[in-house]
């Protein structure tokens, strides 16, 4: 079986794009011709079919979807080794795309991130916010060059590599002005609404359960808002109950508004996790600034509750 080749690893990618063969020859500036060859000599030497053809177009086969998803991060992977290059003959820096969950890093990362402007100042750096699931797809597509990710329990996954960089105590959460902030069993906050922001139906299982455990039904409502601004307008106007890590409490702006509630029961320690792709080359830039990262994060660990 022949190697995968890139001229048709990319003309895999522009179908799948443009949505027919005539489509990907003119976003690539070659013949129609030269895009079919391509792509039947791709499916001759691998043994399966790829693509479905028909009147309106081209979609891939469920062994072409595989294939697409590897093509993507190959031709992300040699843009980033060009870009590199590129950096080494001119003298000019990269850009950097660091993803991140909600709350990630907010302590370490404004330090993290002053360090590395001081040491890079011409490197470009977006900061994505995203949530858990977009955040892994990032990082294994190559969209990402790293991440940081704030999480009570993330499952294994063979293409990504995750550092622990420390673990905070999480406690549930309300307004300081709040009436429920007296409550000191669940029997008591049965009737709140019991904010949060995982999609994947894993924290509203644990307060079921949590309920559950204790002998109570679980609270009417358990409501999954992940947009921030909502999630902090609901929690400044409603009598809401939310889980928060202590580090996230000590670094929100508005940390003085908020108490912890006095409960035996507690949601799961939060861990911030520097997450990469397995196997990833990181450009000189990437490595700074994840050096920074450790940096911060032993300097703050000493000031942090077990």
């Amino acid at each position: 079986m022949s190697l995968l080749k890139q001229h048709q690893l990319r003309a895999l990618v522009a179908v799948a794009d443009h949505g027919s063969v005539n489509a990907a020859a003119r976003a690539l500036c070659v013949t129609q011709p030269a895009i079919t060859k391509a792509l039947r000599e791709l499916e001759a030497e691998q043994g399966v079919p790829l693509l479905l053809r028909n009147s309106w177009g081209v979609t891939l086969t469920d062994a072409g979807q595989v294939l697409l998803g590897y093509a993507r991060l190959v031709m992300r992977e040699l843009e980033r080794a060009q870009r590199e290059m590129d950096r080494l003959r001119s003298g000019r820096e990269c850009s950097l795309r660091i993803g991140l969950t909600p709350l990630a890093g907010l302590e370490v990362l404004p330090q993290a991130f002053a360090a590395f402007r001081k040491a890079m100042p011409q490197v470009k750096v977006d900061f994505l916010e995203l949530n858990g699931p977009q955040l892994l797809d990032g990082l294994r597509s190559g969209q990402l060059d790293f991440a940081l990710g704030a999480f009570a329990a993330v499952g294994d996954d063979p293409f990504v590599r995750a550092e622990r960089l420390f673990s905070s105590r999480a406690g549930f959460v309300v307004r300081a002005d709040s009436p429920l902030r007296h409550a000191v069993s669940l029997d008591a906050l049965r009737e709140a609404e019991w904010l949060h922001a995982d999609p994947s139906g894993q924290y509203e299982r644990f307060v079921q359960e949590m309920f559950a455990g204790q002998g109570l039904a679980p609270p009417s409502r358990i409501t999954c808002c992940t947009s921030n601004v909502l999630f902090c307008g609901l929690l400044m106007t409603m009598d809401a109950v939310v889980p928060l890590s202590n580090q996230a409490l000590r670094a929100t702006l508005t940390a003085q508004r908020f108490v912890e509630l006095k409960l035996e029961a507690r949601p799961p320690d939060v861990s911030l996790l520097l997450l990469m792709r397995e196997g990833a080359i990181l450009s000189r830039a990437a490595e700074r600034f994840i050096d920074r990262v450790r940096e911060a994060q032993r300097g703050d660990a000493a000031g942090l509750p077990g």
